[in-house]
């Protein structure tokens, strides 16, 4: 006979080993579970991929045929900017634009006026018209008299010397070129003269015409050839002096060394509005012999613009800074535009220039 207490041991240990038995079941039954579900994702992937596979392209090649495709875009973006940077780099270096302006003379009651209104600051004279003018690749002018604080007054009933501060207020202004051939450069002697050009050139300013040799500026690429002659003496003779064979022969030789020859005429009747014949027939020759824009001061007054055969002829630009306010067209000149394309003129423009009563040039 069992008794009670060994009774109670083996019914615990029956219930214990029937738990482990069903935590064990428990167990496996949950990781067969987990397994038939991992399959059962794998193989719906599986059977989708050779379903729809076949109906559709597939996707690795169409995420590659994007990737490809929008690389392409990319590529044919980048090229298409660089050609039209390389187009428009192109056309700014074939095209120019060149402007060309009267006489200048900052002496006289042109200083005057500087001293008095300009705090004796000669930018003073162009502050009116330097955003207009710094715009062109080429700024020509006739400068009328020396730029010098050297040399002997020659005598001359108008004798003008400028203040040496001139050479900065014109570079301020954006001249690149002057011509020197005119009546007014020796008006304190030869020497005067010669410091201007080395003033000038010390500004990086060229002056043009103290002798028949062409000064040629390299302008994206073209080859401008200028010259500066004078059909009017003063009151030193300098080598500028307008004769028709040498003159003739000058512009054939520039022509050979460059694609434009530009002749800046010093030439004509004062306060003539109209040309004379012997201006018409300066200018003439001087295209005959392959000049393609001759550019003529002297007068004070606008003169005509002509078409010479395929070149151009503005016969006088009058004024753009000068002191000789006794008169409305005295008062006002030309600033005459060119515009180049691969080495020719295609368009000119002549803009009025009007000069207040500070005697400071402005573009109404």
């Amino acid at each position: 006979m069992v008794d009670r207490s060994t009774t109670a041991q083996i019914s615990t240990r029956i219930i214990k080993t029937m738990n482990f038995t069903l935590d064990r079941t428990g167990l496996v039954f949950t990781l067969k579970a987990l397994l038939a579900a991992s399959l059962s994702v794998y193989f719906v992937w599986f059977g989708s991929n050779i379903v729809f596979g076949h109906a559709y392209p597939q996707n690795d090649q169409r995420m590659e045929s994007a990737r490809e495709n929008l690389s392409q875009i990319q590529t044919d973006r980048f090229y298409r900017k660089q050609n039209l940077a390389s187009a428009l780099d192109s056309l700014e270096k074939e095209r120019a634009l060149l402007a060309f302006v009267g006489d200048i003379m900052l002496d006289r009651g042109v200083k005057e006026s500087i001293l008095k209104n300009g705090g004796g600051d000669f930018l003073f004279s162009f502050e009116k018209i330097q955003e207009t003018l710094k715009q062109y690749n080429v700024l020509f002018g006739n400068l009328e008299g020396p730029i010098s604080d050297k040399g002997q007054n020659q005598g001359s009933s108008y004798s003008f010397r400028m203040d040496p501060k001139t050479t900065s207020a014109l570079a301020f202004a954006g001249f690149n070129i002057l011509s020197l051939a005119n009546n007014h450069i020796g008006d304190w002697g030869e020497e005067a003269a010669k410091d201007t050009t080395a003033r000038l050139e010390s500004a990086g300013i060229i002056g043009v015409g103290m002798d028949y040799s062409p000064k040629i500026l390299n302008l994206r690429g073209t080859k401008i050839a200028f010259l500066a002659l004078s059909d009017i003496k003063g009151m030193v003779n300098l080598p500028f002096l307008y004769d028709k064979s040498e003159a003739e022969m000058a512009v054939r030789s520039a022509k050979e060394m460059s694609n434009l020859v530009i002749i800046s005429m010093h030439f004509g009747e004062e306060y003539h509005k109209e040309p004379s014949v012997r201006q018409k027939e300066i200018a003439h020759g001087l295209i005959d012999a392959g000049a393609d824009l001759v550019i003529g001061s002297h007068p004070h007054v606008v003169q005509p613009v002509e078409q010479y055969k395929n070149s151009y002829i503005a016969y006088s630009l009058g004024n753009f800074v000068f002191d000789q306010d006794f008169s409305e067209d005295t008062m006002r000149g030309l600033l005459f535009e060119v515009e180049l394309e691969n080495g020719q003129i295609i368009k000119i423009a002549p803009k009025t220039v009007i000069i207040n009563e500070n005697f400071q040039p402005t573009v109404p």
